[in-house]
């Protein structure tokens, strides 16, 4: 999550340049892309002052890799990342998400662009191979990347133990838990939820205060981690509707 990343794609480029909290190095347009999309990234460069090449289309496949990138291409700086422990004192009401061993840039994105829209307090990513914030994240996330505050950790199990000293019930996601539709959900909510494959932690589940899950048709056992994470804290949000006012 340190080094300089490229975001690729039309409305992850443009959303760059308009975040006034993102340095953008350099603008790559693909040879021959022209239209209103061209137009409206090479004026929002000139208004930031960021250089821009046109460049063959090989050299945007090469940074995209593999990410759809419509002839758009940013070298950003690294995303400043928040102190994990300055999310614990954000006031009520405030929901965390924390992120338990997740390795998937898209999966990462598409939770960001979910806290954005909620207006949720942070998102802490732990483990020791988070997925950086550029690329595929960068894209997924349309442009909502320097909306969220996000942090890593090296244990979600030692970050909950630390939020419960700080007033947050700490709970985990997992088929076996208790409906969240009937679960009395606390202003002050850190909610962890662990990689597809492997599920939380032992040591994160040892933190937990209770276990919820998404009440589901039978014969279905799971389903999307950013799809169950967009459920889960929809559910909180309408409890504690209250959104932070922009200055």
């Amino acid at each position: 999550m340190s080094r300089s990343e490229w975001v690729v794609g039309f409305h992850a480029v443009l959303a760059a340049l308009e975040a006034p909290a993102c340095r953008v190095e350099v603008v790559w347009l693909a040879a021959g892309v022209g239209g209103s999309r061209a137009q409206q990234v090479l004026a929002a460069t000139r208004r930031r002052g960021v250089r821009y090449s046109s460049v063959p289309r090989r050299q945007l496949d090469e940074v995209a890799a593999g990410v759809a990138h419509n002839g758009f291409a940013a070298r950003t700086a690294p995303a400043p990342l928040a102190d994990a422990g300055e999310l614990l004192g954000l006031p009520s009401p405030t929901c965390l998400l924390g992120l338990d061993g997740l390795e998937d840039s898209r999966n990462l994105g598409a939770v960001i662009r979910v806290a954005a829209g909620l207006a949720l307090g942070g998102v802490i990513v732990a483990g020791p191979h988070p997925p950086p914030l550029g690329g595929a994240a960068a894209k997924v996330a349309a442009g909502q990347v320097g909306r969220v505050r996000v942090a890593h950790v090296g244990s979600l199990g030692d970050f909950a133990r630390a939020a419960k000293a700080e007033g947050f019930w700490v709970l985990g996601a997992a088929p076996e838990g208790d409906d969240v539709t009937r679960f009395n959900l606390p202003d002050r909510l850190l909610l962890c939820l662990g990689a597809e494959a492997s599920g939380l932690r032992a040591k994160t589940r040892t933190a937990l205060d209770g276990v919820v899950a998404i009440p589901l048709a039978p014969g279905v056992e799971s389903l999307n981690l950013s799809v169950a994470t967009g459920i889960l804290v929809w559910e909180w949000r309408r409890r504690h509707p209250s959104l932070p006012v922009e200055s």
